[in-house]
């Protein structure tokens, strides 16, 4: 889970275009800028305390499209806090494929912001096209539906070094699941079409955030560096690990233009599970479509303020799942090329919302963006 503590408020930038004719005085007045008597939330955000409802709209094409909402409570307010307040809430959503979850959650940032938490607590039951992790010939152009009755457990805690922008701590994941494909197939990596799984998995994280804001950056870099590893001692089915590096930059061109590139490689190593195998993650790209040992993925990204508030977005992206560096060329590889739009639709925060139209290899998908679309 990503922490985008704000989903943030199609519903209420609706209701305030709706509103986009009538004087700066009238009701929704509050969702504009003092400086430009534009639509914006940053006030309502600063000030905010208490309960929150957000509704937002799934648009992944591996589980279709479907709608999820939230109802958050905010320990303090932005302004009082003069940082992130601590949240805590519940959330829940279905799509049009019979995926659903429900679940809750709590995200602090505490004294002073040296020390940040994420956990959860989710129960799903998650349709999911399954593509074969590795090139399986049976399954070279269709998927076969994977059922993920499950039940999640996300510990998060990492720890600010010094006054610098370098944080280091640990994750702790438990996915318990009881899996079944729709029809049999015979593919030696699993045995049967109805069974139990547990992943079980400790993380070492490092990572360094210079963002200049962490909600749409335009400048600063985010490094991650994390390994994970996985026992039967520890109630996994089996002995693996992953090394991980994620590596992100903003460069501003100049006042109107910013260039964003992103590298991610995922490695894994052991007896791992066969849906916990590193995925291709990439606008355009079906989850677990694109699944193998490894995984490595570039990608980059123009943005573009074209007209006070709105910018347009460029993107394109390639990636390959492959078994090992031998085989690298014989991996399922894709490459996906897009456009998409923005809004500034919270100023103070440098906040921005639109949407991102993504054609890949073999696929199409369109996605609401809160924030960056590679928000960590």
């Amino acid at each position: 889970m990503k922490t985008k503590s704000f989903f943030l408020m199609l519903f209420i930038l609706i209701l305030s275009l709706t509103n986009n004719a009538q004087e700066s005085k009238k009701p929704f007045s509050a969702f504009r800028d003092s400086l430009d008597n534009a639509i914006d939330i940053s006030n309502f955000l600063l000030n905010k305390k208490g309960f929150l409802l957000v509704p937002s709209i799934i648009t992944e094409p591996a589980v279709g499209y479907g709608v999820v909402g939230a109802a958050i409570y905010f320990h303090s307010s932005y302004s009082a806090k003069h940082g992130p307040p601590s949240i805590t809430g519940v959330l829940g959503g279905g799509t049009q494929n019979g995926t659903w979850m429900a679940g809750a959650f709590h995200v602090g940032y505490w004294n002073h912001d040296r020390i940040r938490y994420m956990g959860a607590l989710v129960r799903t039951n998650i349709n999911i096209g399954y593509y074969g992790s590795g090139y399986i010939e049976s399954l070279a152009n269709v998927s076969v539906n994977l059922n993920l009755d499950a039940w999640l457990v996300l510990q998060q805690i990492k720890f600010r070094l010094a006054g610098t922008n370098f944080f280091i701590g640990g994750r702790y994941l438990l996915f318990d699941t009881y899996n079944t494909f729709e029809i049999p197939v015979d593919i030696p990596e699993f045995e049967g079409t109805e069974f139990s799984s547990t992943l079980s998995e400790a993380t070492a994280v490092l990572n360094y955030d210079s963002r200049n804001n962490v909600f749409s950056p335009n400048k600063g870099f985010f490094i991650e560096l994390s390994g994970t590893y996985s026992d039967t001692w520890m109630g996994s089915d089996g002995l693996y690990g992953r090394l991980s590096a994620r590596m992100i930059g903003y460069f501003p061109a100049n006042d109107k233009l910013m260039i964003g590139v992103r590298h991610e490689s995922t490695y894994s190593f052991g007896d791992i599970p066969f849906y916990a195998r590193p995925i291709v993650i990439l606008r355009g790209a079906p989850l677990m479509k694109y699944q193998n040992n490894n995984t490595t993925v570039m990608e980059a990204e123009v943005n573009w303020n074209v007209y006070k508030r709105w910018n347009l977005v460029g993107f394109t992206g390639i990636g390959n799942a492959f078994s090992d560096f031998e085989s690298f060329e014989k991996g399922k590889s894709i490459s996906s090329v897009g456009t998409g739009f923005r809004y500034l639709l919270a100023r103070k925060f440098g906040l921005q919302m639109g949407m991102d139209f993504a054609k890949s290899t073999d696929d199409f998908a369109f996605y609401i963006v809160f924030g960056t679309s590679w928000l960590r």
